[in-house]
């Protein structure tokens, strides 16, 4: 709902921006945290883990990508001085 408000140009004055990423930042962390638990079962050898490993593997590239990216935008979005440098159009 919030991206569509946004692609709308109808942001929602309710929602500061910087929860949306908080939230996604949040929701990679737990993902990460998941791979690697997924990651050490399947690695022991562990009879019950039943997923596959190439699953957990680009399930773990996916989460930490996705983790790089949106900690990179926080970073620089809200934590360095005057936000992103926007490409000026010639």
């Amino acid at each position: 709902g919030y991206y569509c408000l946004m692609a709308l140009r109808m942001k929602p004055k309710w929602l500061p921006p910087v929860i949306i990423t908080i939230a996604q930042i949040s929701q990679m962390v737990v993902g990460v945290a998941v791979q690697v638990s997924a990651s050490m079962k399947y690695l022991s050898g562990d009879a019950s883990c039943r997923v596959d490993g190439s699953n957990i593997l680009w399930g773990g590239i996916m989460y930490a990508s996705y983790l790089f990216l949106f900690v990179k935008f926080a970073v620089e979005r809200y934590l360095v001085k005057g936000g992103p440098q926007k490409a000026k159009v010639p």
